[in-house]
């Protein structure tokens, strides 16, 4: 579980002539002991707007810090009897290690896992994949960014009438293994020779999004690798947290009306062309869905809805023992451990994010936030050498995911998922309180 925070001023109005360089600032990791401490970090988190969190203060933290406050940062953690350690000494160099490579064009193979795609790389394998399995891929555009870009997508199937699996990632910019992860399990829905894989892919349609913020992914790969939200100007600052932008109890919780703030919801509920564009789109479909995956980095977690309680509404049980039986599946590769909760119990509350927003108006069966790699160390700076192995137990507690359901009673003969007998009335729980 991790977190990392930032000066404030990179967080709001940055603009660049060049690519801002991260010389000599520093990684640190928080050890907070018990209620105290997450006291004290949630504090600095709503209130020290010179540190941007990485991710909500949770048992574990990182926070990166520019050269000149790392001496406030330790007095403030020393005097408070708060643990760290630093783990990164130099951003820049592991900023520099990780590798961004070029996609060949016409040869949907030349996409490899050990490296980092900018947004045209990824949309020209994407066309790429269409054309070369035209009777399974179609492209998908749901929606627009601010700036005028595509977020685009895929759509895989092996004919009508099957119920839909849609993952979207890379809402948050400097996520980028979301979207590499994305990608292979594209990859593997399309190539595996896996039984159960093939099953999946051909017992479900797929909507599958890699980048849901374009114009952030872009920013991040241009001019400031660790920017996280949109790119709209707002005053003189810029962007909006997109995952804070859905119209589920907007603004209730974990978030923001400052710009400058990484977490700023912005002025309303879909606000923001992105998520009002991406929610028409999923509207659209919404009938047909029995499994959202939202894809995020970093802490080893895998969470449900709903972020503005820790009550377990809905089918909760049913998911959250879903998911940790699958988590027990992504651990077996590797032996990576994920915690698994509600947003609320599991991290710290936050509202307005596209997996309540699915979970509480259309009804999903199956809502799943991914955390993915790591735990304490590179957090959004994950080195190229972890992408596959991320990707590849992901896929596995994916596969996983699909049989637990099964064997909870979520399938319906062949024609996807259901409620459990308890769904009606919870989900009118889940209308009323939130």
């Amino acid at each position: 579980m991790i977190l990392i925070f930032f000066i404030l001023f990179l967080a709001g109005s940055f603009v660049a002539s060049e690519k801002f360089k991260f010389d000599n600032y520093t990684l640190y990791k928080i050890l907070p002991k018990d209620s105290s401490d997450f006291v004290i970090l949630q504090e600095l988190y709503e209130i020290d707007r010179r540190f941007d969190f990485w991710d909500d203060p949770i048992p574990t933290a990182e926070y990166l810090i520019p050269p000149h406050d790392k001496i406030d940062l330790e007095n403030i953690l020393i005097q408070n009897n708060v643990a760290f350690i630093p783990t990164i000494q130099n951003i820049q160099e592991a900023i520099d290690r990780q590798t961004v490579k070029k996609y060949t064009r016409n040869n949907v193979r030349s996409m490899q896992w050990d490296a980092y795609y900018e947004l045209e790389e990824i949309y020209a394998w994407i066309d790429d994949l269409a054309k070369t399995y035209p009777d399974i891929v179609t492209t998908e555009v749901a929606g627009t960014s601010y700036e005028g870009r595509e977020i685009k997508g895929l759509k895989i199937s092996h004919g009508p009438g099957r119920r839909i699996v849609f993952i979207e990632s890379g809402i948050h910019a400097r996520e980028w293994i979301t979207p590499a992860t994305v990608c292979y399990i594209t990859a593997q829905l399309l190539t595996s020779n896996d039984p159960e894989t093939r099953a999946a892919a051909r017992d479900f349609d797929w909507y599958i999004f890699p980048v849901t913020n374009p114009d952030g992914y872009v920013w991040t790969h241009t001019d400031f690798r660790l920017w996280r939200k949109n790119r709209k100007p707002v005053g003189t600052e810029f962007g909006i947290d997109l995952n804070r932008n859905w119209n589920s109890n907007w603004l209730v919780k974990g978030s923001s009306t400052n710009p400058s703030s990484n977490n700023y919801a912005g002025l309303g509920p879909f606000s923001e062309p992105e998520t009002r564009t991406l929610s028409t789109y999923i509207t659209a479909i919404g009938n047909k869905i029995d499994i959202y995956l939202s894809m995020h980095s970093s802490g080893q977690l895998l969470l449900v809805p709903f972020g503005n309680t820790t009550q377990p509404l809905a089918n909760y049980y049913d998911v959250v023992n879903i998911g940790r039986r699958a988590m027990g599946a992504l651990s077996v590769r590797y032996g990576t451990e994920y915690t698994t909760g509600n947003v609320a119990e599991a991290i710290y509350h936050a509202t307005g994010s596209s997996a309540d927003w699915v979970k509480e108006f259309l009804d999903v069966p199956l809502v799943y936030i991914y955390e993915l790699r790591d735990r304490g160390t590179f957090g959004h700076l994950l080195p190229p050498d972890q992408i596959l192995p991320t990707s590849e137990e992901t896929m596995d507690s994916i596969i996983d995911l699909i049989h637990q359901a099964k064997r909870f009673g979520y399938m319906n003969s062949g024609n996807g998922l259901k409620f459990s007998f308890l769904t009606p009335l919870l989900l009118f729980v889940v209308k009323s309180v939130v």
